[in-house]
C-alpha cells in the first residue's frame, strides 16, 4: 500500500459554491520531488453533511487565493 497524504484546503469558492469550512483531498506521496494535484478529487468533510462530526480546519498555509471549481461542490 502506498503512503497517502491528507490535504485539507480552502479556496475562493468556500461559503458560496462549496462548503464553508474547506474541502479535502487524499494524495499518494510521490517518489520524486513533484506532486500533481487533481482537484477533481476534492471532497467535503463529514461535517458538511451532518452535525456531530469534528472536522480538521485547514491551516492558513493551505488557503488558496484562487477559486477551485472542481471536485465536490455545494449541493443545491
Amino acid at each position: 500500500m502506498k503512503p497517502v497524504l491528507f490535504l485539507p484546503f480552502t479556496d475562493q469558492t468556500n461559503g458560496g459554491e462549496t462548503y464553508g469550512g474547506g474541502r479535502y483531498m487524499g494524495l499518494t506521496i510521490p517518489t520524486g520531488d513533484t506532486i500533481e494535484l487533481d482537484f477533481n478529487k476534492a471532497y467535503n468533510p463529514y461535517c458538511a453533511y451532518a452535525s456531530g462530526y469534528a472536522c480538521p480546519i485547514p491551516p492558513k498555509e493551505n488557503d488558496l487565493e484562487v477559486p477551485i471549481r472542481a471536485g465536490v461542490m455545494k449541493s443545491k
